[in-house]
């Protein structure tokens, strides 16, 4: 009779085991991203720190922080549902930023398959604020990248991990931009010099995930995170193999225009792309081809400027 109750609470256990494997979200958190898009699930178990807003938006606070998701309008404006509210039925600024946030929870809209509209991009992620336990909502669209305001804690660790330690070369626009860590001053550099990236860190100035480099005199500043993905039509951030083999292929004087994004009678169609990205229009006449961009007209002869206005 022992052996029955074992056997049946063996295969009792096992069918619990099951079930619970079963609840388990297929879609791991990819540390390598911050934002994941409509695999939305992956948040869960995730510990997000709520980045600042630059000066100007800070009195309006953060969107999309409510307390009871099934109470949420499309407006967000019911004032009672949001979290901490301001004037501008946003959540108050200084409530909420540089706060950490554990994900319990990723809820799909729950008029995702009952509405006639689509909310198939629409999630709560149902959240606990470490420092006060406070359980609270936050709305999550699949497409509002650039509105996502968290960064998770996963993708930045392994960012710092991926990333420290390597060797980069900055275009001057960025570097103009940038400045001396320990001064605070505007940085002094030479072009196409090699900037080693010593930390990742959040940057209180601008709010954003950034890169601590520093260059072979020990001057360090901090370029945006951002700025390395080189989503930009032109280049901004190159490693030092790339910037080798540009060098190589097309010599130093010339890698260091596409640096510093100019352009000179001589220079091929690719180096024309490196230094000013794709133009805005080309009209071919015969032999010869004009490549229009905001800062000026380029006319090619075969794979080569032959003059610029």
């Amino acid at each position: 009779m022992k052996k029955i109750y074992l056997i049946i609470f063996l295969a009792l256990f096992s069918i619990t085991l099951f079930a619970q494997k079963e609840t388990v979200p297929t879609f791991a958190y990819d540390s390598t991203a911050n934002f994941l898009g409509k695999n939305a699930i992956g948040y869960t178990g995730q510990e997000l720190y709520l980045k600042g807003l630059d000066k100007s938006s800070q009195s309006f606070g953060y969107s999309g922080f409510i307390l009871k998701y099934k109470k949420d309008d499309d407006l967000l404006n019911d004032e009672k549902n949001i979290y901490k509210p301001n004037d501008n039925y946003n959540s108050r600024y200084e409530d909420l930023a540089g706060k950490y946030f554990h994900v319990l929870e990723v809820i799909r809209h729950p008029k995702a398959k009952t509405d006639t509209k689509d909310y198939s991009d629409e999630f709560y992620l149902k959240l606990q604020e470490l420092s006060s336990g406070d359980i609270i909502y936050y709305k999550y669209n699949a497409e509002a990248d650039y509105t996502f305001p968290f960064l998770v804690k996963g993708f930045f660790e392994k960012q710092k991990e991926l990333l420290t330690g390597k060797e980069y070369v900055i275009s001057d626009d960025i570097l103009k931009m940038s400045r001396n860590l320990i001064t605070n001053k505007a940085l002094a550099f030479t072009t196409g010099q090699t900037w080693k990236c010593t930390d990742v860190t959040m940057d209180n100035t601008t709010n954003e995930l950034s890169l601590v480099l520093q260059n072979a005199k020990g001057i360090k500043t901090a370029v945006p995170y951002s700025s390395t993905l080189n989503n930009e039509s032109i280049k901004k951030v190159y490693t030092v193999a790339e910037a080798s083999a540009l060098t190589r292929k097309y010599n130093v004087n010339n890698f260091r225009r596409i640096l510093q994004n100019k352009i000179r009678v001589g220079m091929t169609k690719e180096m024309t792309r490196l230094a000013w990205g794709e133009p805005t229009e080309i009209k071919e006449n015969g032999n010869t081809e004009q490549w229009f961009y905001p800062a000026g007209n380029l006319t090619f002869r075969g794979d080569k400027i032959t003059s610029t206005k």
